[in-house]
């Protein structure tokens, strides 16, 4: 097991997907610090996924690492998106809800989450752990 974590701050991006018919909001929170432990059998293995980056520079550790645990803390932003094909009032209503209730106002709303990926950017600090939690 290895324990991956940013190098630099706010370099963590936690992006929800929530789904109701076929509207699809999703909502990135970001992160100041945070850590994960990951199954993997070797470091040149866990560097070698580390490798494959999306366009901006981000490596989703959750489609690449099995998470055995994980730590994050003090939230930086908190964006929702919207279809484009979503009335621009039905976009704004959601988003005064959201700020008044936050993530419940999905599930009162008639949405389920889909999805939750994690993303880290920039350089990842790789060590080894005998541990299974932060």
């Amino acid at each position: 097991m290895y324990i991956l974590e940013p190098e630099f701050q706010k370099c963590i991006i936690e992006e929800e997907t929530w789904k109701k018919d076929s509207i699809i909001i999703t909502r990135a929170i970001g992160w100041k610090f945070g850590k994960i432990i990951i199954d993997a059998n070797t470091e040149n293995e866990v560097v070698n996924k580390l490798k494959d980056r999306d366009v901006w520079d981000r490596i989703c550790v959750s489609d690449e690492f099995e998470i055995i645990d994980k730590k994050l803390q003090d939230s930086f932003q908190d964006d929702l998106s919207f279809p484009d094909d979503l009335p621009e009032n039905e976009a704004n209503r959601l988003n005064k809800l959201f700020s008044k209730k936050g993530e419940s106002v999905f599930e009162e709303e008639g949405y389920e989450i889909q999805d939750t990926k994690l993303f880290f950017e920039a350089n990842i600090e790789i060590k080894k752990t005998d541990s299974n939690t932060l």
